[in-house]
């Protein structure tokens, strides 16, 4: 499943999600709203428009709508996600829509603004996961109140109102092509068939798929598959041919190839290091590695990590 499209839910307070996961990894993937990734213990690499950010335990950062990202770490990283549609804002800041904010990453020793909306988040989390009376009012004044504070610390640019057609027809396009390449990744698949599909041309789509999601069309396509056959090689007995056929590679040269490039050692090496690994329940149909907490869970957490603060 390559660079898929995630819809998020927003089930107790219109067009906001909140959650705690323990993450080891998240396939590329792109979703409408804002999101907040605030890392509480552990390490993570962001990697998203062809660059990868290295996020320390005690840092946040923002991403945009449809801005396709993909989050990966060598041991479990317990992170705060907070994802904010732009519907949130539209009767009080409806602009919004027309901001795209620049990826870096804030440390909490960073400043008194980074010290300040860390605990915000934290803050929110609490009122969230606790739902105490009226909690949603109190949830909707720290929202407005962290994006404000975003918008004082973190850099951004404002699309002017003759790009805004051109910018809506990107988002639309960077949809349209993860949702193709998640129903068609296992098959034999060619950036010609996503260009016919979109009717673009050839020579178009393959700039526009580099300079959005930051890496070619075959590479990234080598990558998500890899990662398909990892999977299966920890939670089945497949055998190695079967695995890669799943996967969609094409022959077993190519598969052993393209998986000791991403995970530095052959299918059959990795499946016999981790044999009796046990890895956290599964979003199988994700490509996911990611293990997402209760709110009973979440709030003993949170506890735990103010009292060591």
């Amino acid at each position: 499943m390559a660079n898929e499209f995630e819809i998020i839910p927003h089930n107790q307070i219109h067009d906001f999600r909140l959650f705690l996961v323990n993450l080891l990894y998240r396939t590329p993937h792109v979703h409408k709203d804002f999101e907040i990734c605030l890392i509480l213990d552990g390490q993570i690499d962001l990697l998203t428009s062809g660059q990868t950010y290295h996020v320390p335990e005690h840092s946040f950062f923002v991403l945009n709508p449809f801005q396709p990202h993909e989050l990966k770490s060598d041991s479990p990283a317990l992170i705060l996600s907070v994802q904010v549609s732009p519907s949130f804002f539209s009767d009080t800041f409806p602009q919004i829509q027309s901001i795209q904010l620049s990826t870096q990453i804030h440390s909490v020793k960073g400043s008194d603004a980074c010290r300040h909306l860390f605990s915000m988040l934290l803050k929110l989390a609490r009122s969230y996961l606790q739902k105490q009376e009226a909690y949603e009012l109190l949830c909707a004044g720290i929202i407005n109140t962290i994006f404000y504070e975003l918008l004082r610390l973190n850099e951004y640019h404002i699309i002017p109102e003759a790009e805004r057609g051109t910018y809506e027809l990107q988002q639309q396009r960077i949809r349209r092509i993860s949702d193709y390449i998640n129903q068609h990744y296992h098959q034999k698949l060619l950036l010609s068939d996503i260009a016919k599909e979109l009717e673009l041309s050839l020579y178009y789509l393959s700039h526009f798929f580099k300079a959005n999601f930051g890496i070619s069309f075959q590479d990234y396509l080598a990558r998500i598959r890899s990662e398909k056959a990892r999977q299966l090689l920890l939670l089945t007995r497949q055998s190695l041919l079967d695995i890669s056929i799943s996967a969609g590679f094409s022959d077993s040269k190519y598969f052993n190839a393209s998986f000791k490039k991403q995970y530095g050692c052959t299918p059959k090496e990795y499946r016999r290091q981790f044999k009796h690994a046990q890895l956290p329940d599964q979003q199988i149909s994700m490509l996911t590695t990611q293990e997402f907490l209760s709110e009973e869970a979440g709030l003993i957490l949170l506890d735990q990590f103010m009292i060591r603060e």
